[in-house]
């Protein structure tokens, strides 16, 4: 049985009564995620705060509000949508309490206009310029709002012990997100209460995985320094998507609670969102290089794994994250041309299994490229396989050495 055949099937096992169909028609529905809606803000008023902008779907006649963005410093913006369609406004938050009020300035794309969005298109809207208050709409927008659980779990406190982390959600995650979302949730989690003097510490968790593969690290850090911080995302999804959460939940708390310095700890595939987090995370203000204390991947597949291309080329359900971790792939190619910057600590913690190419999951070529290398301050190597280096002693002490510098 090739490789990737094996994994199919181990992974297939824990959804029991799970029909081919239902996974087929989830996976469609996430191809169709492809569509993107982007555009620029232009200020011409003398107000000042963060520009945000909301994204509503048109369902029907039903306007609900599906999404917001924070523009980055040059005022650019990016959703990730279904087909359907949409309206967009946009306004400068000046309390900074992330809802529009009436002396806010703002404007719509258009008046506002309608935004038809097709399969794998990208829509460019141009540039909206918020110059003064929001004008007299001759398409008035309604909207009912409509927030998704998993923003809504943005800085929510929960356990390692809470229900919806089980390996059940976990695999649901990877063959059916939009169940997932609907039942598991998803967030960016904290452990605790949020407390001003304790350095953040993101945890990114891999495919097929979720926070409870944390648990020995977890226990392990300081807490009289640090506070744990548990991303939770279902690891079928595109991965650009799962990275455009987290840049936008880390902009929320870091408006919320004022911080500025934090940490992330990436595992397997949550290397490649964490990857990509830093690259959007970076674009949108180079000053936000300074905010990251350090960033460790641990056994991640940075330049891809060939099980996802055969998955990709030979399975009849083709994951939606495969072809982002399939090497060569589009996702691939934009985290690792882009260069890593200087004022990152970034640590390279790489495995193998005695007598194997790599860890038993991930090749060494796939964990430790030359450009990885280089730009890593540091590179650990384990004799462990994929997941053993979470519970390796050695490495928990490592781990909380390089932390507490």
């Amino acid at each position: 049985m090739k490789p990737f055949l094996i994994v199919l099937c181990c992974l297939l096992f824990p959804l029991f009564g799970c029909s081919i169909r239902e996974i087929h028609e989830q996976i469609k529905i996430v191809e169709n995620l492809s569509c993107v809606i982007e555009g620029n803000i232009k200020l011409t008023s003398e107000q000042k705060g963060p520009v945000i902008i909301q994204l509503f779907h048109d369902e029907n006649g039903i306007i609900t509000l599906a999404s917001t963005r924070i523009a980055s410093g040059k005022g650019d913006f990016q959703f990730s949508a279904i087909p359907g369609t949409y309206y967009v406004a946009a306004f400068i938050d000046v309390n900074q309490d992330g809802l529009y009020q009436q002396e806010e300035h703002g404007n719509y794309h258009g008046i506002p206009s309608r935004i038809d969005v097709l399969p794998e298109q990208i829509v460019s809207l141009g540039t909206i310029i918020i110059s003064g208050q929001v004008p007299k709409a001759e398409t008035e927008i309604k909207p009912i709002k409509k927030i998704n659980a998993a923003w809504e779990n943005i800085g929510q406190v929960v356990t390692l012990y809470d229900a919806r982390f089980s390996r059940d959600n976990y695999a649901m995650g990877f063959w059916k997100p939009f169940d997932f979302l609907e039942q598991a949730e998803g967030g960016l989690f904290f452990l605790h209460e949020y407390q001003q003097d304790k350095v953040p510490v993101i945890f990114v968790h891999g495919v097929n995985g979720g926070p409870t593969d944390w648990e020995k690290v977890i226990e392990s850090v300081d807490n009289k320094f640090f506070q744990p911080w548990v991303l939770y995302y279902p690891s079928g999804l595109r991965l650009d998507m799962i990275s455009n959460y987290l840049v936008e939940a880390v902009f929320i708390l870091q408006k919320k609670y004022g911080f500025t310095e934090f940490c992330i700890i990436a595992h397997s595939m949550g290397g490649l969102v964490t990857r990509s987090f830093v690259k959007k995370y970076v674009a949108h203000s180079p000053k936000n290089s300074r905010n990251l204390r350090l960033v460790m991947t641990i056994n991640s597949p940075m330049e891809g794994l060939s099980a996802a291309a055969a998955g990709v080329k030979h399975s009849p359900l083709v994951v939606p994250s495969w072809r982002d971790v399939e090497p060569g792939s589009e996702f691939l190619q934009d985290i690792n041309n882009w260069n890593w910057p200087q004022e990152i600590p970034y640590y390279l913690i790489v495995s193998y299994v005695s007598g194997k190419s790599g860890d038993g999951v991930v090749s060494l070529q796939s964990q430790v490229s030359l450009k990885l290398q280089t730009e890593s301050k540091r590179m650990y190597v384990f004799n462990n396989d994929h997941v053993g280096t979470l519970y390796d002693e050695y490495f928990l002490a490592l781990f909380n050495r390089i932390l507490g510098k």
